[in-house]
Formats: C-alpha cells, structure tokens, sequence
C-alpha cells in the first residue's frame, strides 16, 4: 500500500478517476505499469476491470492511502494534514474552531499535539549539535 498525502477539502483538489471522472477519495487505485502521468482510477472501476488505451486490468497496481499514523499513534497522515489546513485557515491557538472544522478530535488533543510537536522542534533546532559554528 503507496503512503501519501491527502487531496484538500475542495473537490477541484481531488483528480478525476479515468474511468468514471468521479472525483477520486481513499483508498483509490493506482496502476504502476502505465506512466509517466499517473493513471488513477476508483475503487469501483477498479473492480470492474476497467480498461483504458494502454491501461490493461491485470496491470500491477498500488493502493493509495494517507489512513496511517506518521507522527503519534491515533493521528493519520490523512489528520495531520488536515490540521495543519485548519490552523492555516482558522489560526495558531484558536482550537475551539480547529476542533469544528475538523471534527475529530477535540480542541484539547489538538492544543496538546501542536504545542508538543512544536516544543520538539525549538528543542530539535536548538541542540548543541546544531548551534556549534564551523570555522572558516
């Protein structure tokens, strides 16, 4: 199963399946056999075999996803990113409307997540290893 980055929340975001034009969610296919443009097709067509030019239905094929937990368990890829969208169109610290566009979890384990993550990375940036200077 291929791991990546969810389609934002606007169906033009979302590329059509070859087969129907249904704007494509996940899990959705993707033939690794035909290129160099990917050839994506739904869940649907793909069960029905469907067929296209050069695209044959026993192709080799990957299964698209962003259901997987990158940073913490119990947080998706597909969350991840959907916060990072919510604090960019709501604002850093306003949880309450986070938690209302997001609908998952609640504005307390959003408030706790970005500000463990975000303490990580001063430390991270802050480490003696990375502050040392190299003499010229």
């Amino acid at each position: 199963m291929d791991r990546l980055g969810p389609f934002g929340n606007d169906s033009g975001d979302k590329p059509p399946c070859k087969g129907c034009s249904s704007y494509l969610s996940e899990p959705y296919i993707k033939c690794a056999e035909c290129g160099p443009s990917p050839f994506l097709i739904c869940l649907q067509c793909f069960t029905r075999g469907f067929e296209y030019k050069k695209h044959q239905s026993d192709h080799k094929y990957e299964i698209m996803t962003s259901d997987f937990p990158v940073l913490e368990p119990g947080w998706t890829a597909q969350e991840e990113m959907a916060l990072l969208e919510a604090v960019m169109d709501c604002g850093f610290g306003n949880w309450q409307d986070v938690a209302y566009q997001m609908r998952t979890k609640t504005k307390e384990e959003f408030s706790k997540k970005l500000k463990t993550h975000t303490l990580q990375i001063q430390q991270f940036h802050l480490s003696p290893q990375m502050t040392t200077s190299s003499h010229l």
